[in-house]
């Protein structure tokens, strides 16, 4: 984080981020401890399994130890296979162009005068051995980060600073070159409606046509589909969760009725219930598992939300009906934690009912996007969420393709935002 990790070069501000997953000590430690646990959980819990009289809760263990060790290992190798990828982010000074480009990916390329101030956003997150933002309390660390503000809302993640001074500093920095006015939602004070006008020196590339994204024409619209790498790994890992998750709370109800009178049982039970049978299995169905079909047409979006649980897919099924006035803006944000998330903003004067319960589950979302709503927004709903470092698989380019598509097939003319009106409200 900060200013170090940025290359002046013949007029060019770049910066290259690689993946922070791939190496470190953190990562020989995790291998070595888990090659030690698991073979000693292993072995111990293979011989009472033999040894023995009640099977369940042995047998339990050692699927839960050889599951764990499997995750782990599973998730190191897909990071290790993605080593080489590089993300990078660069202001053309000549041509007045910022361009994203992803190892494996086409090119974006965006005209900086369509750009309409930065904007700085504060974050707390807990605490690791690698964190070194400003103490918030025990545990938890404050960071800034700085994005650049499309017109229609869109925004771009350009620097993460760890104390109001680095964020200052990277400020002047970046206006210097690049002089947008700030617009500051972390209560720093720092807004400043001072800018100079950039112009436009050379238009934009315009995006490649996306291997990911696939258009249908069904049920009197055009269905927009991401489609995500499939392995053999991701399925045996969508199984094995929901087993490892209800497998553990059968094994302690089962060990708790062999001996009712042993309350050790009985003291893991209840909170073992509410939080794997409560909220881990809302996490599971409703943001792990959740599919999401998008249908547009000339008369707006409809949203069909199920999950991809073949037995409760139908039972959780819900649709969401948005009519093409009440949508603001389709966005594509690339945002914290190296996340690109496609969403669309509803306006404030949107007359929807309040929503059931199944719309506020299926939109509860794997990151924050309540403090990405701007001033004017009423709603802003995450269409599609793409992780960060994964090999073979859709990245920023084809979300902008996507929003693209779905903008051409509404027909919407999208409401353009100034920094005006965002310093209104």
């Amino acid at each position: 984080m900060g200013l170090d990790s940025w290359i002046l070069e013949n007029g060019n501000l770049r910066k290259d981020v690689k993946n922070p997953y791939s190496s470190g000590c953190i990562l020989i430690v995790g291998i070595l401890f888990f090659v030690v646990f698991g073979t000693i959980a292993s072995l111990f819990f293979g011989v009472l399994l033999l040894t023995g009289e009640d099977k369940v809760l042995p047998g339990f263990a050692l699927f839960f130890t050889a599951t764990i060790s499997f995750l782990f290992f599973f998730t190191i190798r897909n990071y290790r296979k993605v080593s080489h990828l590089i993300k990078t982010i660069e202001f053309l000074s000549e041509t007045s162009i910022l361009s994203i480009r992803e190892t494996g990916q086409p090119d974006t390329e965006f005209s900086l005068s369509e750009f309409i101030s930065y904007m700085i956003l504060q974050r707390t997150e807990r605490s690791s051995s690698s964190n070194s933002g400003s103490t918030v309390s025990s545990g938890n660390w404050r960071y800034w980060d700085l994005y650049l503000l499309h017109q229609d809302g869109s925004c771009i993640l350009i620097e993460t600073f760890q104390d109001k001074e680095s964020l200052k500093k990277g400020l002047d920095f970046f206006k210097t070159k690049f002089p947008f006015p700030i617009f500051d939602r972390s209560g720093s004070g720092l807004t400043n409606p001072t800018s100079s006008p950039i112009s436009q020196k050379q238009d934009p590339k315009k995006g490649e046509t996306s291997s990911f994204i696939k258009t249908n024409f069904v049920d009197g619209g055009t269905r927009i589909d991401i489609l995500e790498p499939k392995s053999f790994g991701k399925k045996f890992i969508l199984s094995i969760v929901p087993i490892l998750f209800f497998g553990g709370w059968f094994t302690i109800l089962h060990s708790f009725l062999e001996d009712p009178e042993n309350l050790i049982f009985l003291i893991f039970f209840v909170p073992f219930s509410l939080l794997f049978l409560g909220i881990l299995t809302v996490l599971t169905i409703f943001v792990l598992f959740k599919k999401t079909e998008i249908l547009a047409n000339s008369s707006g979006l409809k949203l069909r939300y199920s999950t991809r649980i073949p037995i409760l897919s139908s039972l959780l099924y819900k649709e969401r009906s948005i009519p093409i006035e009440t949508i603001r803006n389709l966005r594509t944000l690339r945002i914290e934690k190296d996340s690109y998330v496609l969403c669309v903003s509803l306006k404030s004067n949107n007359d929807q009912k309040t929503g059931s319960i199944l719309d506020f589950l299926y939109n509860v979302q794997a990151v924050n996007l309540s403090d990405k709503k701007l001033p004017g927004d009423s709603e802003l709903l995450g269409l599609l969420i793409l992780g960060s470092w994964v090999l073979n698989s859709p990245g920023y380019s084809d979300l902008v393709y996507a929003e693209n598509e779905i903008q051409s097939v509404l027909g919407l003319e999208e409401v353009t935002l100034t920094f005006s009106d965002l310093i209104s409200s």
